[in-house]
């Protein structure tokens, strides 16, 4: 008993001790599950956009233009926006002053440097630029188009080539004060491949830097390109011509695609008789892809095109042409590793010169986009390409005519489109009358599935088509803002 009595002080004591760290443990676990990890939406604030290459030569005519999509979350107080040149000759500013605002500067047989699109406060969100060329019969004939690339440290071209009559250039802006350090790494056919001179690059700041894919990787058909700015940031486009002889077979830009993930769709594949040239990369891992078509009649798997297998690291291209049927279409894939994809489009026929356009991978989404700089010009249409891959999507189509000046552009009255689930509607767009130029803008409804979005140019002319086009994006208009509270438990240890 007076052992018993001698023990019975020391097991409180250990009992107290542990009561205190398991409540201490409990308290801390309990504070943990209550810490706010949510994330808030709050409209942008600021907004860089870089257009790549404003050079009118003799033959060719540039524009770039640049909106401000009205009706957005954040556009009311105050804000600028404006399109200017980099230093250097021929420079050049417009501004825009208020929502639905927009904005040009043309080189039309001039040289400008490139041009800086930005946007800051109640003008940012909804921002968007773009450039288009236009060369009817020079020896770089063509009409080009693409959107200004975001300032950003990592994109994805997949397109480009390196072999005899074909130049793919990629070219770099440096929108800051100091200089950028960037890696090019190049896939091929046989994979990655050996390009040391494309590591290290260094673009000046305030300046453009543009290497040609024939000076790093010669003789590689086709290529995709992973940019990535290892110090600062960049704009990153890439354009690309080819020759057979002295006949041009087209030129104009590769969109940027989407990063590489199980499942992409490359939107926006025009109707016509010519090759529909499929390159896909699997950028680490051996890759089966499954390949199903959407077009207006529904949804197939091609019969000896459903499925393509990729080495890892490398680019596998096939002509899809054969299976699509020479209508609108877009391809919806899905691989057991993550993949991005690009899609080459040829144009022309006998007696006629050839002409090229371009696609990328993106994936469906739900917000507003647009595009500016749309030409308003004889014998030129204007289409919209819109795809509902799994369920129903209904869109309200605007557009906004480029008035000049500095008031808002008073848009034309909505028009309602509806695309059944897994098909694809090609809706031609009725130009304003006594404009150079417009704004298109998709806006889903809020019931609305997620879409994808693709748009064509084709000025008919009797020499062969003068086509472009490209895959749109969703409007920058909200960004992630992660909110913290301070965590009670880690103060009990």
């Amino acid at each position: 008993m007076n052992a018993l009595k001698a023990i019975r002080p020391l097991i409180v004591i250990v009992v107290v001790g542990l009561v205190l760290v398991l409540g201490g443990t409990l308290v801390q676990r309990n504070t943990e599950t209550i810490v706010d990890a949510a994330v808030e939406m709050e409209p942008i604030r600021s907004a860089v956009l870089l257009c790549p290459e404003p050079d009118g030569r003799s033959d060719s005519g540039v524009r770039v233009t640049a909106a401000v999509v009205p009706d957005q979350q954040g556009q009311d107080g105050a804000g600028t926006a404006s399109l200017k040149t980099l230093p250097g000759k021929n420079s050049a500013e417009a501004p825009i002053t208020v929502p639905g605002g927009q904005a040009q500067i043309g080189a039309f047989a001039e040289r400008r440097p490139p041009i800086l699109a930005v946007a800051s406060g109640s003008l940012a969100p909804g921002f968007v630029a773009d450039q288009v060329t236009r060369d009817p019969r020079g020896s770089g004939r063509g009409l080009a188009s693409t959107a200004c690339a975001p300032a950003a440290a990592d994109f994805w071209f997949v397109g480009g080539g390196a072999i005899a009559g074909r130049q793919t250039r990629v070219v770099l802006v440096n929108p800051d004060d100091v200089a950028a350090i960037v890696d090019l790494v190049i896939h091929g056919p046989d994979g990655i491949a050996d390009a040391p001179s494309g590591r290290g690059l260094v673009v000046p700041p305030l300046e453009r830097l543009v290497v040609r894919l024939d000076t790093l990787v010669p003789g590689v058909k086709a290529t995709a390109l992973h940019v990535i700015a290892r110090a600062g940031r960049i704009g990153a486009s890439v354009d690309d011509d080819q020759m057979t002889g002295l006949d041009s077979i087209g030129s104009d830009w590769l969109p940027a695609a989407a990063a590489p993930t199980k499942k992409i769709y490359v939107p926006g594949i025009l109707p016509g008789g010519g090759a529909r040239v499929l390159s896909i990369v699997a950028p680490t891992d051996d890759a089966v892809v499954n390949v199903r078509v959407i077009t207006g009649d529904g949804i197939f798997a091609p019969f000896a095109r459903a499925t393509v297998r990729i080495s890892g690291g490398s680019v596998a291209s096939l002509d899809m042409a054969p299976v699509i049927g020479g209508v609108a279409a877009t391809l919806e894939l899905s691989s057991d590793v993550p993949i991005t994809a690009g899609l080459r489009e040829f144009f022309g026929g006998n007696n006629e010169q050839g002409e090229t356009a371009y696609t990328a991978a993106r994936e469906p989404f739900t917000a507003p986009a647009a595009v500016s700089g749309l030409p308003v010009r004889a014998r030129t249409q204007v289409r919209l390409l819109l795809t509902a891959p799994a369920e129903a999507a209904t869109v309200d189509v605007t557009v906004l005519p480029f008035a000049g000046g500095k008031a808002a552009s008073k848009a034309l009255a909505p028009t309602r489109i509806t695309v059944p689930a897994g098909s694809l509607r090609n809706v031609r767009i009725a130009t304003p009358i006594g404009v150079d130029w417009f704004t298109l803008v998709v806006t889903p409804t809020p019931d609305s599935a997620p879409v994808l979005v693709a748009h064509q140019v084709r000025e008919a002319s009797n020499f062969g088509d003068l086509v472009t086009g490209y895959p749109w994006t969703p409007l920058r208009t909200l960004v992630r803002v992660p909110t913290a509270q301070q965590d009670a438990g880690l103060t009990v240890r």
